[in-house]
């Protein structure tokens, strides 16, 4: 392994834990978890506080793994690590944005409620 693949390997891992950090922040915590950093969510607008967290750790968790898993290819085929963190990167974030959706129609309450 050379140094050029030894800095990607450790990003990407660095990356993953990151990622795995925050779905178990997720599964922990009694308030509700922000998707996009900024936003402030009231618990008075979540219907199920843990099971919403829960959602979020579980899409997080995998998101995580997705990126272990690159970074365990990368030691067998860097050109494939390198080709499935790009896919992971545009599909992958698409779907976490389509996930989050889905999550807040779940379990944010009605406004005419």
């Amino acid at each position: 392994m050379n140094s050029e693949n030894l800095v990607y390997f450790v990003a990407v891992f660095v990356c993953a834990i990151i990622f795995i950090s925050i779905s178990i922040y997720a599964f922990f915590t009694k308030k509700p978890i922000n998707f996009w950093t900024w936003e402030k969510i009231s618990t008075d607008s979540i219907t199920d506080i843990k099971s919403f967290n829960r959602s979020y750790g579980i899409m997080w968790l995998i998101y995580g793994l997705c990126w272990l898993i690159s970074d365990v290819l990368g030691l067998f085929s860097f050109v494939a690590s390198i080709i499935f963190l790009i896919s992971l990167n545009t599909i992958g974030i698409i779907l976490l944005i389509f996930i989050n959706q889905k999550i807040r129609k779940q379990y944010f309450k009605r406004s005419f409620e």
